[in-house]
């Protein structure tokens, strides 16, 4: 078996026949593989796995690429390539036109994406983007002005490019590049590139694969990609440390990218997460910004949330994404000791019960999207909510600012993670103080609804009323209104987790909370219907005062409490209730007596 080496990266590449294909099917290794090491390639190769000058050459005037099952384009798709082919061929152009990265991944997956960027090899992304306008034109389509994004290292624009729309698709075009990361920044020098370059420098295998539509076929240049998404594993191109010291937000993407795909990480993308110098590069080298966007897009996304957090913990980076003040915590002092955190700090809780809540709380977020879209939550709703979950050790404690204090979740989601969406740090410091007041006024419910005792210890005790309980819960809900479904969910997870804590492996977590979420048996104002099938499955066609509220399972005092807030108790709703007498109406009032009189 011949191989050859690229010129450029050093990588061998292996040809092999392929019986069912005319043309050859490249298999790229590196350079560590055991045959190049053993000496053992074919032909003129060096001993070291290298090839000689006669090889080199070979390389340069000959393409390779894997050969794959065509992947599925939609009619739209294919629509637009044929136009970019037909450009290609009447223009007689010699470009390359290969779509990059994660449209590529995604279609390989059998999934859907419009994320279409565009990599040329000869000219710019502006350039070639005047070519498809001029064409545009002479076919009689509709044309919108070209969109040139100048590089901005700063947002993570490191080459120009160009943005436009080919036949209704919005398409991003640039030119392959190589970078040249330096020891002080995440920010890399680019130039242009060939294509095996652009895949080397990419995060992982699997987003490093190449659409040609001149060919009509998928290219994997690091000759793993399509075997790593078959394996459902995450590999770098390069070595994982050199990738995530090149730009340590790799490590925070990887970490995306397993909990949405549910894919596992390789063992040396765990190992060098784990080093302490890409921990401080993360500190020194990434916006706090950008961390704000990676995990927006985890708590809001597809996949599981608290598996990403769970490798945020699992990397002992949570403390530096999740920063907390220089200053130490104060004590709000509306919140007595024994309703805080027992720990002094309230951090070392995000190792074991914040995420056991998260657990819980993904899990009723599942459960309510499976049964019915009445129940479901929006996309902001899971973001504050997931957030809320991982901080909520944080109850009780304050972070003075400018001679005001605010409470520490607000502070680390706006001011320590720079949470693009004020909203988000907002909602998630109500969402924590409301879930926690629920988890106590549920214990203050099941007292006052319990039978008088005649006991003379019982009757010497101060009884806690329900009028006690209605005052008290209403407060919570003019603080946090429509959400108040949320926060008794989180509520739930807080009870849950408090007395049916995990004590195993932290992977056994999911195993653990399977039999809790919530007992749609006993969700108020539930209807019964048969699915389309008759087999009787219930759906729910209403819910009390489009509360989203539900039963939940195996803490009957918990179900009673909630069912009886969203019923019986008729505050849902409170937050907009007008006064009898509005203020103005008050003074007008005394203003005519004092003149009668």
């Amino acid at each position: 078996m011949g191989g050859v080496c690229c010129p450029k990266s050093g990588v061998i590449i292996k040809k092999r026949a392929v019986e069912d294909y005319n043309s050859m099917d490249a298999i790229i290794a590196k350079p560590g593989d055991k045959r190049a090491r053993e000496g053992k390639l074919s032909g003129d190769d060096t001993g070291d796995g290298r090839a000689s000058n006669g090889q080199h050459q070979e390389f340069q005037k000959r393409k390779y690429e894997t050969i794959v099952p065509v992947i599925k384009l939609t009619v739209d798709e294919q629509k637009m390539f044929d136009f970019l082919k037909e450009m290609h061929r009447e223009k007689g152009l010699n470009t390359t036109m290969r779509v990059a990265g994660g449209w590529v991944r995604d279609k390989c997956l059998g999934k859907d994406s419009d994320d279409i960027d565009i990599s040329v090899d000869d000219m710019t992304g502006e350039d070639f983007a005047k070519n498809v306008v001029d064409q545009l034109k002479k076919k009689g389509y509709p044309i919108k002005s070209i969109g040139v994004i100048q590089a901005n290292p700063d947002k993570s624009k490191h080459l120009q490019t160009a943005t436009m729309t080919i036949l209704g698709h919005s398409v991003d075009i640039n030119n392959l590049r190589t970078e040249v990361y330096h020891d002080d920044s995440r920010v890399p020098e680019t130039k242009v590139g060939t294509a095996e370059e652009d895949a080397l420098r990419r995060d992982f295998t699997v987003n490093s694969l190449f659409y040609n539509i001149n060919k009509d076929k998928v290219e994997d240049l690091t000759g793993r990609g399509l075997s790593d998404l078959k394996e459902k594993i995450l590999v770098t191109p390069l070595n994982p440390e050199k990738t995530f010291r090149d730009d340590p937000l790799r490590v925070l993407r990887a970490i995306r990218f397993s909990a949405r795909f549910q894919f596992r990480l390789d063992d040396k993308i765990v190992a060098a997460a784990k080093l302490e110098n890409i921990r401080s590069d993360l500190k020194t080298k990434v916006s706090r910004e950008r961390f704000a966007q990676e995990l927006n897009k985890v708590v809001g996304g597809v996949g599981s949330p608290t598996d990403a957090f769970q490798h945020l913990v699992d990397f002992n980076l949570q403390d530096v994404v999740f920063a907390e003040p220089s200053t130490p915590f104060l004590k709000a002092e509306s919140v007595p000791d024994q309703k805080r955190s027992s720990s002094e700090n309230p951090g070392e809780e995000m190792r074991g019960p914040c995420l056991q809540r998260m657990r819980l709380v993904e899990r009723i977020i599942g459960q309510r999207a499976e049964e019915a879209e009445a129940l479901s939550y929006s996309k902001l709703e899971r973001q504050v909510a997931y957030y809320a979950g991982f901080l909520s050790s944080y109850h009780g404690y304050e972070v003075k600012v400018k001679k005001r204090r605010q409470s520490a979740v607000r502070w680390i989601l706006r001011e320590s993670l720079k949470a693009a969406d004020r909203d988000i740090a907002e909602a998630a410091a109500l969402l924590v103080d409301a879930a926690h007041k629920f988890a106590a006024l549920h214990r203050m419910y099941t007292a006052a609804s319990a039978p008088v005792s005649t006991t003379p210890a019982a009757s010497s005790q101060p009884r806690t009323s329900l009028k006690q309980v209605l005052r008290e819960s209403g407060k919570v809900l003019l603080s946090i209104k429509d959400r108040f479904a949320l926060a008794l969910d989180l509520a739930y997870a807080i009870v849950v987790v408090a007395k049916e804590p995990v004590v195993t492996a932290k992977s056994d977590d999911q195993q653990h909370y399977k039999d809790f979420g919530l007992d749609f048996i006993h969700t108020t104002s539930s209807s019964k219907s048969k699915d389309a099938e008759g087999n009787g499955k219930k759906v729910q066609q209403a819910v009390v005062g489009s509360s989203r509220v539900c039963g939940y399972k195996k803490f009957d005092a918990f179900s009673q409490y909630a069912v009886w807030l969203a019923d019986a108790s008729g505050l849902p709703g409170c937050w907009r209730w007008k006064p009898l007498v509005t203020a103005q109406e008050m003074v007008t009032e005394v203003i005519e007596v004092d003149v009668v009189a």
